[in-house]
């Protein structure tokens, strides 16, 4: 298991579907009624759109392994 996660680019590539998706999502959901925005789903947004930051800074870690 742990050398087809290595030698396969597909945990990476899976990763930064799901955060781009994600993302898409809730940013759909919050504003398809714009009234309901309060500081708590400001914060709560702030967070998911953060995963993409955790997600991309993982797949560069990797990618670099790989290349080293």
């Amino acid at each position: 298991m742990i050398d087809w996660i290595e030698n396969h680019k597909l945990i990476r590539r899976f990763a930064l579907i799901w955060a781009c998706i994600l993302i898409t999502w809730v940013t759909v959901q919050v504003f398809i009624d714009i009234s309901k925005i309060t500081s708590a789903v400001v914060g709560a947004l702030t967070v998911i759109v953060g995963i993409l930051a955790s997600v991309i800074g993982f797949y560069q870690y990797q990618r670099g392994k790989e290349d080293g």
